[in-house]
């Protein structure tokens, strides 16, 4: 299997993952981040998986990739805000901004 089909194969997998686990874990302490995080980890850290290189090795990658995906974080978190638009509601939207860049 070449990596381009590893690569379609896993994003397939995640879009499933993003319709149906939401349901399956509405009533664990568990959201869908959480689970593809332990599942990425767990395939990288299978002994044998080469197309696993070290981040330190492609750091603007690994760079760019963070930022990416703390920016996804947030505005997922964002989204899931149920409350009114305004400057006094906006306080925990603030300091979910300003956490990273400390």
């Amino acid at each position: 299997m070449t990596a381009y089909n590893l690569v379609l194969t896993g994003f397939g997998v995640l879009v499933l993952l993003t319709a149906w686990l939401p349901m399956l874990l509405k009533e664990l302490p568990l959201s869908l981040p959480i689970v593809c995080v332990g599942i990425g980890t767990l395939i990288f850290a299978l002994p044998g998986t080469g197309f696993a290189p070290h981040p330190q090795d492609i750091l603007v990658v690994t760079e760019r990739l963070t930022e990416l995906v703390v920016i996804i974080a947030l505005m997922g978190a964002g989204l899931k805000l149920d409350r009114p638009l305004g400057w006094a509601t906006a306080g925990l939207t603030w300091r979910l901004l300003a956490l990273p860049c400390l």
